[in-house]
């Protein structure tokens, strides 16, 4: 019994052992399968790193500024300074264009303004003592006339009175004295003649008196021509009496003779017509043709004054002197604009830098739409490229940008200058510069240049090949393949920026996990993997 126990434990061991290794094969065998059907992929761990999104663009070198520069005037040019190639500032004279005629209308117009200010000067000082003074000469006037008036009212009618009774007076005496001489003369007739020669002498003194008096009032126009002969007349009258009463006493002393008696005979006659003469003015009132007019002489002096005085309360003189001080002005612009034109005989750099062309030499004439220079600034220089108009929002105002040609082995740097406010219709691109400072001269304008703009920049982002990425452009979708525990996954991601061939990741992936960067293109999803990076 015990040895059958054994042998049937013996059994139970060695079948226990055959179960157990058929278990044991039976599972290692799909190991083994899925090990040799593993498909091989290459990877790579997605990092965290800086990455910027750069535009590359061509363009142009250009200068700084390049100038033509024209003559402001014509003529020969007698001072040539500059050669091509010629270095020059700001400023400097490049060139001397003769300028005789120039020179002569500057000074005539200096001239001319040096007396317009010396009018306004005078005026200045004049102008409201001139006014005041035609207000005075004016009063001055009014009160001459007024005395003229009062002259001729004092006088007029008075005059012509007298005139009558002096020729009146004058008939009797002859007529008396006739009758004297007639019958002989006696001590009464002598001393009778004697007064008439003393009366007739006084009565030519008043009458030269008052013609004196009317001579002035007729010069001044205060009386009428008809008034000044009457006076001439009363004068006249006055010396023919005068006389006649000398000669009455010299026949009266002397005793009288046939024609002595005769001639008294005449001078009667004479005294007669003289009376009628003076009765005829008395009787045409010829005082009140003087009173008429030297009443218009006193309206006249008033409306004088009164203009005098508008002028005065006007301050007329301040017109004066804008006038004249607006000619000076005028002047000053003159001789401003004749200053400027002799200026511009002398031809100055508009900006510092190089001749490039010179188009005259010297003793050539120049003329007003012929440039004589090209004067170009390349002490900085401008790399001129166009952006598309969706890129324009991507660009910093005061940005930088790295500029490489063919000339120079490394980039420079350059600043945005100016940016187009406006697109080109054809190609929808705007016009932007980039300032570089080009002291050493190697850039020239005319160099193509490349131009890179970091438009942003992710300093910490997830970094993978763009080449592990899978685009399905039917679903507008984007994913990779990475490799978790031996079998693959399919990740939808999203794009961040991009620079070459590297792109960031900005979600979907995980800093260090393993992505395929080959083999993934016939991968799917949860699919076995055996990662074969070299």
């Amino acid at each position: 019994m015990r040895r059958v126990l054994i042998i049937a434990s013996i059994i139970l061991v060695f079948f226990v052992a055959i179960t157990l290794r058929f278990v044991i094969n039976k599972r290692a065998q799909p190991s083994e399968v899925a090990a040799s059907s593993a498909k091989p992929v290459e990877v790579i761990r997605a990092r965290r790193g800086e990455i910027r999104q750069e535009l590359k663009l061509s363009g142009t070198i250009e200068a700084n500024s390049n100038v033509t520069v024209f003559p402001e005037v014509a003529g020969k040019v007698v001072v040539m300074r500059v050669d091509e190639g010629s270095r020059v500032r700001k400023g400097d004279t490049l060139a001397i264009i003769e300028h005789e005629t120039l020179k002569l209308q500057f000074r005539q117009a200096e001239a001319a303004y040096q007396a317009a200010e010396t009018a306004y000067d005078q005026v200045k000082k004049l102008a409201k003592v001139r006014v005041d003074s035609q207000v005075a000469q004016a009063r001055a006037q009014l009160a001459g006339a007024e005395t003229s008036l009062q002259q001729v009212l004092d006088l007029a009618q008075m005059r012509t009175m007298s005139q009558t009774e002096q020729a009146e007076a004058g008939l009797a005496s002859l007529q008396a004295n006739l009758e004297k001489i007639k019958r002989g003369a006696r001590d009464e007739d002598r001393n009778q003649a004697q007064a008439s020669v003393n009366q007739a002498d006084a009565n030519l003194a008043n009458a030269k008196s008052n013609f004196n008096r009317m001579k002035r009032l007729f010069e001044t126009g205060a009386i009428s021509a008809q008034s000044f002969e009457s006076s001439q007349t009363q004068l006249d009258v006055a010396n023919a009496q005068y006389d006649v009463a000398v000669e009455q006493m010299r026949l009266i002393e002397n005793g009288a003779r046939e024609e002595d008696i005769r001639s008294m005979e005449a001078q009667v006659e004479g005294a007669e017509a003289l009376l009628k003469v003076a009765r005829a003015q008395a009787e045409t009132k010829s005082w009140e043709k003087d009173k008429a007019l030297a009443e218009s002489q006193v309206e006249a002096a008033k409306a004088a004054l009164a203009s005098a005085e508008a002028l005065e309360t006007a301050k007329s003189w301040e017109a004066e002197i804008i006038a004249v001080e607006t000619a000076m002005i005028q002047a000053k612009a003159t001789l401003d604009l004749a200053n400027v034109r002799l200026d511009d005989a002398t031809i100055s750099a508009p900006i510092s830098g190089t001749v490039s062309n010179r188009y005259l030499n010297l003793g050539g004439m120049a003329t007003l739409n012929a440039p004589i220079f090209d004067i170009v600034d390349i002490d900085t220089v401008k790399a001129v490229i166009s952006v598309i108009e969706s890129d324009l929002n991507k660009l910093d105002p005061n940005g930088q940008g790295w500029v490489q040609v063919e000339a120079l082995s490394n980039p420079v740097i350059g600043n945005v200058s100016f940016i187009s406010p406006t697109l080109e219709p054809s190609s929808r691109s705007a016009r932007i510069e980039f300032t570089i400072d080009n002291s050493t001269m190697e850039l020239k304008p005319g160099m193509f240049a490349k131009v890179t703009i970091t438009v942003a920049v992710h300093e910490n982002a997830i970094l993978i090949p763009r080449s592990a990425v899978i685009e399905d452009s039917a679903k507008n979708a984007r994913s990779v393949f990475i490799v978790d525990d031996g079998f693959s996954e399919r990740r939808q991601v999203e794009f961040g920026l991009s620079q070459g061939p590297i792109i960031e990741i900005a979600t979907g992936l995980s800093e260090a996990e393993q992505v395929v960067i080959a083999g993934q293109h016939s991968l799917k999803d949860g699919e076995t993997v055996k990662v074969v990076n070299p």
